[in-house]
């Protein structure tokens, strides 16, 4: 039975949105919500779902430069409780993406945002990222950050079905101007769709590598008997020799 765990609501999210921007200000390095988001949801679908907290640092660099410890162990704590939420709805047998278990990243609304700017601030703030463009960057950014975890050998199969799937978040972060025509022609949402079902696609993916891997026994050389012949060839019993060591 798993473990119960109080999902992020919005003062949750609000909180850890606000502890993020805390820290940028003291680093750029440091994601905005949507970004990380991104990279939880890579962390969750990829080969090594467990050791996520592990992997962290590969993916962000140095430890985010929180104000103290109480800071730090406050965003800690609700960026666990929101990979667990993240990898909760990854592992769920969802056929439809409205299903209410299904995965629903956490993306900004911009307009919105926008709108609570003054004319000032909106001139200053720059080109406004596209719909999803962030989270699916998050997520390459903890692929290639992880790359020898995902590396498969260059004559797997398996390749052309990983890069299919990356291609879909690549889709979704890049300008449109970069992509193929017929790409173009795809809306956010539906690119966004694509990434989505590629995340559990993945997770297939890698869980069947990892069933399919099979454990190798550990075996330990044959040590010969005390009155054998030493195999160094000395001509003496294995006790008298060598194995005099081991007594």
């Amino acid at each position: 039975m798993k473990p119960s765990f109080t999902p992020l609501d919005d003062a949750d999210l609000d909180r850890l949105d606000a502890l993020l921007a805390d820290c940028a200000e003291r680093s750029e390095a440091v994601p905005d919500l949507e970004q990380l988001d991104g990279v939880l949801a890579a962390l969750a679908c990829g080969p090594c779902p467990s050791a996520w907290r592990e992997l962290m640092p590969r993916v962000l660099g140095d430890t985010p430069p929180f104000a103290d410890a109480a800071q730090a162990e406050e965003a800690w704590g609700l960026i666990e409780r929101r990979f667990e939420q993240v990898r909760r709805a990854i592992e769920a047998p969802v056929q439809r993406l409205d299903d209410e278990r299904a995965l629903g990243p956490l993306l900004t609304d911009w307009p919105s945002v926008l709108a609570e700017l003054t004319d000032e601030e909106r001139r200053q703030f720059g080109e406004v990222p596209a719909f999803g463009a962030l989270w699916a960057s998050g997520f390459l950014q903890a692929v290639d950050a992880l790359e020898d975890d995902w590396l498969l050998p260059a004559d797997d199969e398996g390749n052309e079905f990983v890069d299919g799937c990356l291609q879909t978040f690549e889709a979704l972060a890049a300008d449109d101007a970069e992509l193929p025509p017929e790409v173009r022609e795809m809306s956010r949402d539906e690119r966004l769709a694509d990434a989505l079902w590629a995340v559990y696609d993945l997770r297939d993916f890698w869980r069947q590598r990892a069933a399919s891997q099979p454990v190798q026994p550990v075996r330990k050389a044959a040590t010969p008997g005390r009155n054998d012949p030493c195999p160094c060839g000395s001509g003496r019993k294995y006790k008298k020799c060598h194995g005099a060591s081991q007594g």
